[in-house]
């Protein structure tokens, strides 16, 4: 990369239990410190205590995704300028990930937050899609999650129809272990950073 060239900045995005939070370990182990990492706004919000919202209740979702909001505006902001030297941006979600879980809908979550696809999507250069894994493969639930593989198939739906239409967009299909899904992302990363 040389002085003139941005660094590339990806969204690693798909339902929870698609295998992000072991993909992104797995990119800060292989890349380093060409990568920087970008934490899920709503796991820094529940692991500090901040409680799930019941599924449901509208307002309680409505509730949590103010704050993710405001943390992921945050993140946004303070992760490039502490590594400035970073030739990736990997962010595990974007604003728009709230449309995933949002009871009324993708668009509906556009208008309820003030926020537009085309600003969102001008924010990434690619977005790696990551699917579910077969119901039998299905992680379950943990402290963090609390979706179901019903529930985290409806996100699932929504959020291919919320970051499909980016032009960068590439989706990673369900292997037969998380490990090979893992080497598809960290390959797709690889090429990515050649390029740069």
């Amino acid at each position: 990369m040389t002085m003139n060239q941005k660094p590339l900045k990806i969204v690693l995005t798909g339902a929870p239990s698609s295998g992000k939070s072991s993909t992104m370990r797995e990119l800060q182990r292989v890349f380093g410190d060409q990568v920087a990492l970008v934490p899920e706004s709503a796991v820094v919000l529940l692991s500090g205590g901040f409680p799930a919202p019941q599924h449901g209740d509208v307002e309680q979702i409505r509730a949590f995704q103010k704050a993710i909001l405001q943390v992921q505006a945050g993140l946004e902001q303070i992760i490039p300028r502490q590594h400035p030297l970073a030739k990736v941006y990997i962010f595990d979600r974007g604003s728009l990930d709230g449309a995933g879980f949002w009871p009324l809908g993708a668009e509906d979550f556009l208008q309820q937050f003030g926020l537009s696809r085309e600003n969102e999507f001008a924010k990434f250069d690619h977005v790696l899609f990551m699917e579910l894994p077969s119901p039998e493969a299905f992680g379950g639930v943990n402290q963090l999650r609390f979706h179901d593989y019903q529930q985290s198939k409806q996100s699932e739906d929504q959020l291919r129809e919320t970051w499909g239409p980016h032009s960068g967009f590439k989706e990673i299909k369900a292997q037969a272990t998380l490990k090979e899904k893992t080497s598809l992302v960290v390959g797709l990363v690889s090429s990515l950073l050649n390029k740069a």
